[in-house]
Formats: structure tokens, C-alpha cells, sequence
């Protein structure tokens, strides 16, 4: 069973109090960080088409996380490479997931994906991550939200 992430009031992402954000949120199983998200029309590039920015966005954010359920660090993303398939249209579910390939103490290789619920893939990516120091990262932490149900990183 999958259980929640931290998450903040102000992130662009993930913060519950930013009016202009996605308010997602994530979840892992331990290995693997997923979030379910249907983006308003609102998001839309073109029309009917959700814009690649947002993709982009979520891509890196859900990357960003996959490496802190291996490691007592947050992470800032050093180079993102994604690769479109499809457009994605307004009004579906997309599903991004993210995992860490390989974690060290100097970078996180994590590779991504956003599908849908038949799982067909709009977009893949591969990310090199920088781990910020254990200061900074249980800083961070601090300031984000546990609820009880919260899965425990070893940011602690």
C-alpha cells in the first residue's frame, strides 16, 4: 500500500496554501514515488492539450523525491532530459512515477515516466540529482507537513 509524502503550504508543486499550484501529492511504496494528478484546463498549451511545462514540472518534481527514500538527504535536480511521446490531453488522469536508479553520496541517477490509466507513456525522462547537505535537507524537512499516515524518511 502506497503512503503519503511530506508536503508544504508554499511549494509550487506540491503546497496546499499556493494558489497558483498543482497541490499534489505524492506517494511511494518505499521504491517508487507516484502521483496521480488531472490537470484543469488551466494547463493547457495548446488547446485541448495539457502544455509541456506542466510534464515538465511534475517530471522533476516526483525525480526529485525518488532519491530520498534511499538516502538521508533531500535532493536539487542537476540535469533533466525528457522525452516527449505524445501530447497529453486536458481532462485525463496522468500518472507520473519516478525511481532512483542509483543513489550516491555525490549524485542520484533517476529515471521517470507520465502515463495514463491504460498506461500508454506520454513522456519519459532521465535525471542527474544533487544531494543537498544533511543540514539543508533536514532543514527542509522541518518545514514540511507530516500527517500520521506520512511516509518516515531517513531525513530525519
Amino acid at each position: 500500500m502506497n503512503k503519503l509524502l511530506p508536503h508544504s503550504s508554499w511549494c509550487y508543486v506540491c503546497g496546499e496554501d499556493n494558489p497558483l499550484g498543482h497541490k499534489i501529492i505524492f506517494t511511494t511504496d518505499g521504491e517508487r514515488v507516484q502521483v496521480r494528478y488531472t490537470p484543469d484546463v488551466n494547463r493547457q498549451g495548446y488547446k485541448g492539450i495539457i502544455h509541456g511545462g506542466v510534464l515538465c514540472t511534475l517530471l522533476d518534481e516526483t525525480m526529485g523525491w525518488a532519491p530520498s527514500l534511499k538516502s538521508d538527504r533531500m535532493f536539487v535536480t542537476g540535469e533533466l532530459t525528457i522525452r516527449f511521446i505524445k501530447s497529453f490531453p486536458t481532462g485525463r488522469e496522468m500518472i507520473v512515477e519516478a525511481w532512483a536508479e542509483r543513489v550516491s553520496k555525490r549524485l542520484a541517477l533517476v529515471a521517470g515516466e507520465v502515463r495514463d490509466e491504460e498506461g500508454t507513456l506520454y513522456a519519459s525522462a532521465k535525471g542527474k540529482f544533487l544531494p543537498m547537505t544533511v543540514e539543508e535537507s533536514r532543514a527542509v524537512m522541518n518545514e514540511l507537513i507530516h500527517g500520521p499516515e506520512t511516509f518516515r524518511l531517513s531525513v530525519q
